[in-house]
């Protein structure tokens, strides 16, 4: 019975190393999305995974095999010690691993939104159009230049949505002609929302689609078009 005993207890260490030891090459492997520009900054996380991952395996193992031996007044009680140490090395890594993934998702999911949208949300932007937004292009051109989506939305209700980039004259030209305009007015008279930084800039001219502009609350949408610089604007907002 005490062999069998003896054997359990080894058993359950060696089980304890191996999953500590495990977690810590798992994490070594997933090391090289950690490193940074800093050689001494690199070797500080290395140092910091040994003593995470390695070192309480070391440790509880050398308390292990000293309870094992010592037969003092004290001796239950440094037993005791070690299984609960082994227990805790058991789920400390996987705790610690489920933390951080917890952050991660926290992290994503509260990390600042950028207003600036990668040009590859613009076909879904495209299969939610409303009446408002409908006169964006269905497909960027591909001698545009320059191409960015804005798309913000604000706590108490303000939308702003645009897409902007530059093209040659031609491509305007014929994109003026596709519609017919409620006011056509220059940059410094508009008295609506702009596209973020077009404030009051006389050499945009606004191709107004649509408006109704108060005082306090209003909306407008339309294009907006700056010869000098051969830039296009397809704007809505509601503020």
């Amino acid at each position: 019975m005490k062999l069998i005993l003896k054997i359990l207890d080894y058993c359950f260490l060696i089980s304890a190393v191996l999953i500590s030891t495990l977690f810590g090459i798992i994490t070594l492997l997933w090391f090289p999305a950690l490193l940074t520009q800093s050689f001494i900054l690199n070797i500080l996380v290395i140092n910091l995974f040994i003593v995470l991952f390695f070192t309480p395996a070391i440790l509880i193992t050398v308390i292990f095999l000293v309870a094992k031996k010592y037969n003092g007044k004290n001796s239950k009680l440094l037993k005791i010690l070690s299984y609960f140490l082994i227990c805790a090395l058991i789920f400390f890594h996987p705790a610690i691993s489920r933390c951080y993934v917890i952050y991660e998702d926290y992290m994503d999911k509260n990390k600042p939104y950028n207003p600036i949208r990668p040009i590859s949300e613009y076909n879904k932007f495209v299969e939610n159009k409303t009446s408002e937004t409908s006169h964006f292009p269905d497909v960027i051109p591909p001698n545009a230049t320059n191409v960015e989506l804005y798309r913000n939305y604000l706590f108490h209700g303000d939308v702003e949505e645009y897409l902007k980039f530059k093209i040659d004259d031609e491509y305007i030209n014929n994109e003026l002609k596709n519609y017919q305009y409620t006011t056509i007015i220059t940059g410094d008279k508009y008295t609506g929302h702009p596209p973020r930084g077009r404030e009051r800039d006389k050499d945009d001219i606004y191709y107004i689609l649509g408006d109704s502009l108060e005082v306090h609350r209003g909306y407008s949408y339309g294009i907006v078009v700056n010869r000098k610089t051969h830039e296009i604007i397809y704007y809505y907002s509601y503020y």
